[in-house]
This record gives structure tokens, C-alpha cells and sequence, in this order.
């Protein structure tokens, strides 16, 4: 069973992001990994990342081994290119161009259905109109009590205060909006 996984816009060439691709295909996961580990590349540890998104997707989504996936396909493919210029002698301006990749991994079963765990599908609850509405306003009831209490509590230091530094919204507006006499 094929696995999938993707890494989109990353900031490097696609020419230079093939030649470190290149090394990991047709290997196991694990030794994927250890090879990558001691790459010095920029695209070594997302590289690392995009091949346990992949594992996990395969464990979590099909119930696949984790010592039973190899990358069997790799493909980096030319992302978008962010265009930008250079001021150069004599008014001119050359171009630069910021290029990034895509790059899909794709890893398969070394040995066709060995170590799999049946995952259980939950089937979907349907709810009828009313009940939907009778939860939405327990919910509104809720948040209102909740609300109740923080104001409860603004209400006694305010009363304690008696105005100590609290302006009014009048001395506030006619501050912003003095008058200039001409």
C-alpha cells in the first residue's frame, strides 16, 4: 500500500534538492533517516520531518508497520520562483530569482501486508434539528453564567474604587476633540 506525503514551496532549488533525494531511494525508513542525519544540507531535516509525516500517515491512517515501509519514490518537481532585482552599474537592474521546490515522497510495504493492525472506522452520529438546537442554547446558557460571574466581580472593585483614575467616556471623546478657537 502506497503512503504519501508532501512538502510544498520549500526554499531551494529543485536541482539542488534532487541530488540529496537521490540518496534515500529505495531504502528502508530507518535508514533513510540515519543517512540523512549526517547530510549537510539545509533539506537534511526537513527531509527527516517529511519522511515521519509519511510513516505516521501510513501508522495512523492504514495501520501500517513502521519497520515495513521503505521509500520507494521520490519526485521533486520546480515550485514558485519569487522574482526580485539587483541595482547594477549605469541604471540597469539584473534579475534574482528565488527558486523553491515541491517535493512528494511516496513510501510502499517492503513485504505486502506483514505487521498491519485493523484500524476501527467510527461511523458519524446524525442529529436531529432539535437536538442541535437544544445543545446551542445549553451551550449560550453556559457562556452567559460564566460571563455573569466575571461581571459580578468587576462590578465590586468598581464600587471600592469610587472613581480613583477611571475617566469617564465624556472627559475622554472632549480631550480627543477639543476645539481650536480661530
Amino acid at each position: 500500500m502506497q503512503v504519501r506525503a508532501r512538502l510544498k514551496n520549500f526554499r531551494m532549488s529543485y536541482k539542488k534538492a534532487r541530488m540529496y533525494t537521490g540518496l534515500i531511494k529505495g531504502k528502508s525508513t530507518q535508514d533513510a533517516k540515519n543517512e540523512l542525519k549526517y547530510i549537510n544540507s539545509k533539506l537534511s531535516l526537513p527531509l527527516i520531518k517529511l519522511i515521519d509525516s509519511s510513516v505516521a500517515n501510513g501508522v495512523n491512517n492504514f495501520g501500517l508497520s513502521k519497520k515495513n515501509l521503505y521509500v520507494e519514490e521520490i519526485k521533486v518537481d520546480e515550485g514558485r520562483v519569487m522574482k526580485r532585482w539587483r541595482p547594477r552599474a549605469q541604471g540597469r537592474a539584473y534579475p534574482i530569482l528565488k527558486r523553491s521546490c515541491h517535493i512528494e515522497i511516496i513510501l510502499n510495504e517492503i513485504e505486502e501486508g506483514k505487521d498491519r493492525i485493523k484500524i476501527e472506522q467510527k461511523e458519524a452520529q446524525t442529529v436531529s434539528y432539535k437536538e442541535l438546537k437544544k445543545a446551542m442554547e445549553e451551550a449560550d446558557r453556559m457562556v452567559k453564567n460564566k460571563n455573569k460571574g466575571k461581571d459580578s466581580g468587576k462590578k465590586a472593585q468598581d464600587s471600592k474604587s469610587k472613581g480613583k483614575g477611571k475617566i469617564s467616556n465624556k472627559k475622554v471623546m472632549s480631550r480627543f476633540f477639543r476645539r481650536k478657537s480661530i
